[in-house]
């Protein structure tokens, strides 16, 4: 059985974007609405009535394109703001069998032990555990010991940004069902299994941040924020060449770094253009890889698969050959995958993977949620709902 239709929005600094998935019997419909953002700066709202008329405009236009009334939401969380750090718990077993309610007991604690009157938990991702003195396991469930401890990534976030986020939307006439982490979002869609167990940063360059998070043996254990990302490279261009930032917009996509590619081919004749564009590009695209390369130092040698690329900002063609021959290490872009779409009306492309990660997010709260209703997992959401109302 599947969800009813879900509606997820990336209030953005470029952008704001909601993605919907619509089912009809057992085929499922992505589609995608944005429009340009109002009332943000570095992926947090820095004008409230901007941004509450922007959501409005939005709402309006997707309800009118999709023929529908939208009244609940899962919304992204982005910026400086948030934070990711890991935590350790232990939980006396007397040598029963591991179960769920042990885990869940133990995600509790973690989440009473961090409780912060000006910090909020979004996402409490289990990394591993041990069962006494054994080694490190994925799964401890059914194995008999006296002590369980369990290492946690933990990402959190400003609890009164929180509530202005909630604010914006609940003043357009939306319940937000779920908060969720953008950048954890976006690798959610962004990268397979096997990137994940060899380790691998990615960094979702957006508008007015970059956003990441850090994979090893298949879990998160790092997430990082960056305040260098697509406007800058726009801002840059537009003074750069005395263009507006419509042109110079334009001029990044079309030129973007295929400077590199082509200048030492004789047989290629370059514009002029595409030189003075892979210079004033090329320096800022630099000084975010320095930026990038200073949040991965701790992780040198670990990540097996490199960096990959998402968001907007990583459509600059040739943005992944400039860094990997600048930082000598691989980098890559994927377009983001959502496996439940049986179609979709758009094009679904690297800039929308934050949006589908909120959806992807959702859906597999509401599988999990379904597979142990009444057990561990109910409990989990019923506590979430509870935190809304409180902020409500």
């Amino acid at each position: 059985m599947h969800p009813k239709n879900l509606f997820a929005l990336d209030l953005g600094t470029t952008k704001f974007c909601l993605a919907a998935l619509m089912w009809h019997g057992e085929k499922s419909r992505l589609e995608l609405i944005d429009i340009p953002a109002d009332g943000m700066h570095r992926g947090m709202v820095a004008d409230i009535s901007r941004a509450e008329r922007c959501l409005g405009e939005l709402i309006e236009k997707a309800e009118k394109q999709l023929n529908t009334t939208i009244d609940k939401v899962v919304v992204g969380v982005a910026g400086s703001h948030l934070r990711g750090y890991m935590a350790t718990q232990s939980l006396q077993l007397n040598r029963q069998n591991c179960q769920h309610r042990h885990i869940q007991r133990m995600i509790d604690d973690v989440e009473a032990k961090e409780e912060n009157p000006f910090r909020e938990i979004l996402h409490c991702v289990p990394v591993g555990y041990k069962i006494d003195h054994r080694e490190e396991i994925d799964n401890p469930l059914g194995f008999t010991g006296s002590q369980l401890t369990g290492r946690f990534f933990v990402i959190d976030s400003d609890k009164d940004y929180l509530k202005d986020l909630i604010r914006i939307c609940n003043s357009n006439g939306l319940e937000v069902s779920r908060l969720y982490s953008e950048p954890f979002a976006s690798a959610s869609v962004s990268v397979d299994d096997e990137a994940k167990q060899l380790g691998i940063a990615v960094a979702d360059i957006g508008g007015g941040t970059t956003d990441g998070i850090i994979f090893q043996s298949g879990k998160p254990v790092n997430a990082f924020t960056i305040n260098i990302a697509g406007s800058m490279m726009t801002k840059d261009i537009a003074v750069g060449l005395n263009l507006s930032f419509a042109e110079a917009e334009k001029v990044k996509h079309h030129f973007g770094l295929a400077y590199l590619r082509h200048q030492n081919d004789p047989s290629v004749a370059l514009d002029p253009m595409a030189k003075r564009v892979f210079v004033i590009l090329g320096s800022r695209i630099h000084e975010l890889g320095a930026h990038l390369a200073n949040e991965l130092k701790d992780f040198r040698g670990l990540l097996g698969a490199g960096i990959l690329l998402t968001g907007g900002g990583s459509q600059v063609q040739g943005i992944d050959t400039f860094m990997a021959d600048r930082f000598k290490v691989k980098v890559t872009t994927r377009v983001p995958q959502l496996t439940a779409i049986t179609h979709s009306s758009d094009q679904v492309n690297t800039r929308h993977a934050t949006a589908l990660g909120l959806l992807n997010l959702e859906l597999g709260r509401y599988y999990t949620e379904r597979q142990h209703q009444g057990s561990w997992s109910r409990r989990y959401i019923d506590h979430f709902v509870n935190w809304i109302r409180e902020l409500s």
